[in-house]
């Protein structure tokens, strides 16, 4: 169970639409949607409420915010009202970001490890929410799809030196498929910049 590097992707309702390829990550303050999902949800830039916020991602680069959109999001048996901020975005594998503003709000605990959401529900019982085994197509060819190739297995050394200190870093898969080249072109917005505007 323990021998992957996958990230954590469900499949959840956003009001009457099911949308698969919904990222969980505990390391986004916020919850992200890509401008291309507005027309797939039945909405328009007419239904954005403005803002002049930008986010910026984890090497400092910064993306605009077209505005805030507020969807009802249903995984498993909850459902909240959540905010997304909608982003101008290509090179994301997900269709929405769910971050600790919704991990919090729904009383979810993720686990990467376990590929599963706790969520507890309104009477106070613990719900188990598995995570889409296979998000991708076998043949997407993108940072995130490659994660869920059954070879590939967490960093180990290679060995230890004369003074027993370890060395060498070997991931497998990760680096016989030349993956450690793709951080370059991640670009995942996570984390809010107040420093252009009054807060």
């Amino acid at each position: 169970m323990a021998n992957h590097l996958r990230p954590l992707f469900i499949i959840a309702n956003f009001g009457r639409v099911s949308i698969p390829k919904i990222m969980v990550d505990g390391g986004a303050a916020i919850n992200l949607l890509p401008h291309r999902m507005l027309s797939k949800m039945g909405r328009t830039e007419k239904d954005l409420i403005p803002t002049c916020l930008i986010v910026t991602n984890f090497a400092r680069g910064i993306t605009k915010t077209h505005g805030i959109l507020d969807v009802d999001v249903i995984v498993g048996s909850k459902e909240l009202k959540i905010v997304f901020f909608v982003v101008d975005t290509t090179s994301t594998a997900y269709n929405a970001l769910l971050g600790r503003d919704w991990i919090h709000q729904s009383l979810c605990v993720p686990s990467t490890l376990h590929q599963q959401l706790a969520l507890w529900n309104e009477e106070g019982y613990m719900e188990i929410v598995e995570a889409d085994p296979r998000p991708f197509l076998p043949f997407t060819m993108c940072f995130e799809a490659r994660y869920y190739h059954d070879d590939l297995s967490p960093f180990t050394f290679l060995g230890v030196n004369q003074n027993g200190r370890p060395h060498g870093v070997t991931a497998q898969r990760l680096i016989e498929d030349g993956l450690a080249s793709s951080l370059e072109d991640w670009n995942r917005p996570f984390v809010l910049n107040f420093q252009n505007f009054d807060v």
